[in-house]
């Protein structure tokens, strides 16, 4: 077996663990991170590990903050440590929440929002660092809503039909810029 020195194992750690004999609970702290994320008023991340080709990465988001829809090279396994937030897929807005695991497929337009402070860590290919400015390409609101026209919140039960935007049916789960906090 040929040893390969010019490629060390990278392990980061990113929460606290308590290992007992029938579970391991995690401890994962709330607050900011490092490095501020394009495309959002406030999240922000950590890389975790990178080859350059694939990449994990710890992201956190503020309460009632959120990505606005976009789409990115390759596709993301979400999973969320910490917190309830959303993720807005095919027209259909879900709630996240703490010890879920999920695919999203870059080229499907989707936004992600945080409901309490959220934390995820993204694994995706190919990886962008967590600071690059082209890690993701926002894309116009229209975009999500289903083949119908329609976008749905599973949380708060109520379907908006384009041109409407769902906070203007008092959503509070609404994935526009304006609803994520980020400007124009």
């Amino acid at each position: 077996m040929t040893r390969r020195d010019d490629h060390p194992l990278e392990i980061a750690t990113w929460a606290k663990n308590s290992l007992n004999s029938d579970h391991t609970e995690l401890r994962v702290d709330h607050s900011g991170l490092e490095v501020q994320l394009h495309g959002t008023a406030s999240a922000s991340g950590r890389e975790l590990a990178t080859n350059g080709e694939i990449g994990a990465d710890l992201i956190r988001l503020p309460a009632g903050q959120g990505f606005v829809p976009h789409t990115h090279p390759g596709h993301h396994v979400l999973t969320v440590v910490a917190g309830v937030g959303t993720i807005t897929y095919g027209g259909r807005i879900h709630e996240t929440q703490a010890g879920q695991t999920f695919l999203v497929e870059g080229s499907v337009p989707h936004a992600v929002g945080a409901i309490t402070d959220h934390l995820i860590v993204a694994v995706g290919a190919p990886h962008k660092r967590i600071d690059s400015s082209d890690r993701m390409t926002p894309v116009p609101y229209e975009e999500i809503i289903a083949d119908d026209g329609d976008l749905t919140c599973l949380l708060c039960d109520r379907t908006a039909g384009a041109p409407r935007y769902l906070h203007s049916l008092d959503c509070p789960h609404c994935p526009c810029r304006e609803c994520a906090g980020v400007p124009d």
